[in-house]
């Protein structure tokens, strides 16, 4: 009889030993199938997420953003959003801070969202389509005459790099294509699209992307009538060369 119950025995430890470790076996498969799933949709979360600067500006001391949501997700949480500065001081001391977000008034080395534009789906989110304007303020403030670089991430990671002046200069990653079919007259280019609301006058790049022959170009002020083309030699530009000495501070149309 003792034999027997301690058969009995054995066997019903047997049988625990092996529903723990079916146990643990499939809380191992859970959680590991858990962290895939959520990689998974991190990922696409990034995949699906993007942003482009539209414009920016600064002044002593403070900086305006507005980028706009070029990807499918919505940002709802503005806190998780990283924004960095890089530039020089005012003693050339190489300044790389990392903003912290406030919903508050700016003090010193903070940003936050201004507006959203044009905000009509979910109020207070960034959607795709829309543009958000951020605002910051920087201490030490920047050196005159120099260019600095902003970066903005997404809580999911994805960011978002440009430049700005001191004194106000916006220059754009992928200048835009204002190129012109028609040739041998002037003609009027219309910035307005490219350009921020109360630009002042733009830089503008020509280029000749002919592999051959030299070609003529400039650009001229709207309100300009001078003929400067008269001599056709002027202002040369040779094949797969681009006119940078002539680079032209207009005034948009």
């Amino acid at each position: 009889m003792g034999v027997q119950v301690a058969g009995l025995m054995i066997i019903t430890l047997a049988i625990m030993v092996l529903t723990l470790m079916s146990q643990v076996a499939v809380t191992s498969e859970l959680e590991t199938t858990s962290a895939a799933t959520q990689t998974i949709d991190s990922t696409g979360e990034r995949a699906r997420t993007n942003m482009e600067f539209v414009d920016s500006s600064a002044a002593v001391g403070e900086l305006t953003v507005e980028l706009k949501n070029t990807g499918f997700t919505t940002i709802f949480d503005f806190s998780q959003m990283d924004f960095i500065v890089e530039y020089l001081d005012s003693l050339d001391n190489d300044v790389i801070t990392s903003l912290t977000y406030t919903t508050g008034a700016l003090g010193n080395n903070e940003w936050t969202k201004t507006s959203i534009s044009p905000d009509g789906f979910q109020p207070n989110a960034w959607d795709p389509s829309e543009s958000v304007v951020l605002d910051a303020k920087l201490s030490p403030t920047q050196k005159a005459g120099t260019i600095a670089a902003i970066t903005v991430s997404t809580p999911s990671g994805v960011s978002a790099i440009s430049s700005f002046g001191a004194d106000g200069f916006f220059w754009f990653i992928d200048a835009p294509d204002i190129s012109l079919t028609t040739t041998g007259s002037w003609q009027d280019i219309d910035l307005s699209a490219n350009v921020p609301t109360g630009t002042t006058g733009a830089v503008v790049e020509i280029i000749n992307t002919g592999t051959f022959d030299t070609q003529s170009g400039l650009v001229r002020g709207k309100e300009d009538t001078r003929d400067y083309m008269s001599n056709v030699l002027f202002e040369e530009i040779e094949g797969r060369t681009n006119g940078r000495p002539g680079l032209s501070w207009v005034p948009p149309v």
